[in-house]
């Protein structure tokens, strides 16, 4: 099983709440209220963590092949990328779910180690 787990449900009106899961560990990061936004020319989905120290960002996209791409990013520290998240059902909701391996460092900290 992948180390990370990413889940977004809607929660109405064009918002999703997304629960981060780390598998090796049991952490979890919420995310209770990401929004649809236009950035450019693309819509996506963003919000900050709602729990902790609010040092988590989320940002979610659809891609061309169906598939949706979630960045998680704790600035300028850690990226964890969800490239091939899903349409799925759990607990009977229909919700996006995305696995991936490993958090990348960030340029800031790539030039300290």
């Amino acid at each position: 099983m992948p180390r990370y787990q990413i889940t977004l449900t809607g929660a109405g009106r064009g918002r999703f709440e997304a629960i981060m899961t780390d598998h090796a560990t049991g952490w979890q990061i919420v995310f209770g209220d990401c929004r649809r936004e236009v950035r450019g020319s693309q819509q996506i989905c963003a919000g900050p963590q709602t729990d902790g120290r609010s040092l988590w960002m989320l940002e979610m996209q659809k891609k061309a092949d169906g598939y949706y791409q979630v960045d998680l990013t704790a600035a300028p520290h850690w990226r964890i990328r969800f490239e091939e998240c899903e349409l799925d059902t759990e607990d009977g909701r229909q919700c996006i779910i995305g696995w991936c391996n490993q958090a990348e460092p960030l340029a800031a900290e790539k030039e300290a180690a």
